[in-house]
């Protein structure tokens, strides 16, 4: 029986080295993207090549539009086959405090980072699939700083997601998080600020991609982990 695995976000970044790592393991891949359409048909091109005998296929849906999300995941499901493993790695960085988020922030931060992940992981449940859910958090959810508000509540959100639906869906699904630290300089920020952030760390050292994929590993590998939130941060959350 073939693996599967649904990488939201998949085409650039951490999703990306995913995408490439999963697809080294011999799983089939669907792709989740919103605006890196052309960064992703080049992946999969390079996929394809790389490996004949697997079967990759490219997903678009804009998270924010999650009232959609599930009459397209059925039919994804239908025609690609339901996912053994889902990885919430989509992500957006609002840099708002609180008083200045407006309504439409408030939805779409929440409908990118738990709406569809609940959606997502309801349909693998539906389809009475055993596997794994694993979320990619951010290590500031141990905190309660407000220079990214809506993001950081949204994903506050989705950490008590993981453990609700690992009790809920038990044993047929384990749903556990990563919660990293300063893995890639943030787009909007410079690479001074990014080195700065590392630097400040208690162990000083940039997570690196390797960490987030081999952590990923060990929780799909682990059959008795469920409901759990590893902290790949280079100890930031001591902080």
């Amino acid at each position: 029986m073939s693996k599967r695995v649904l990488i939201t976000g998949a085409a650039r970044r951490i999703g990306h080295y995913l995408t490439n790592h999963f697809a080294s393991l011999g799983y089939d891949v669907i792709l989740h993207v919103n605006n890196s359409l052309d960064e992703a048909c080049n992946l999969l091109s390079s996929l394809k090549h790389k490996y004949p005998k697997q079967q990759f296929e490219i997903f678009k849906h804009d998270l924010r539009n999650w009232k959609e999300l599930s009459k397209a995941t059925k039919v994804l499901f239908s025609n690609f086959g339901v996912p053994n493993v889902v990885i919430h790695n989509a992500s957006y960085y609002l840099e708002k405090n609180l008083i200045n988020t407006s309504e439409e922030d408030m939805e779409a931060m929440m409908a990118i980072h738990l709406f569809s992940p609940m959606i997502l992981g309801r349909e693998m449940r539906k389809n009475g699939i055993t596997g794994d859910i694993i979320s990619i958090l951010d290590t500031a959810i141990g905190t309660n700083e407000s220079h990214h508000g809506m993001y950081l509540l949204a994903k506050k959100s989705l950490a008590d997601y993981t453990r609700m639906a690992a009790l809920e869906w038990a044993p047929a699904i384990k749903v556990n998080a990563i919660a990293p630290g300063p893995v890639l300089p943030v787009e909007a920020k410079s690479d001074a600020h990014f080195n700065k952030v590392v630097g400040a760390s208690p162990l000083k050292k940039q997570v690196d991609l390797e960490s987030i994929s081999s952590s990923i590993d060990y929780l799909i590998a682990n059959k008795n982990i469920s409901g759990q939130i590893i902290y790949c941060d280079s100890g930031q959350h001591l902080l």
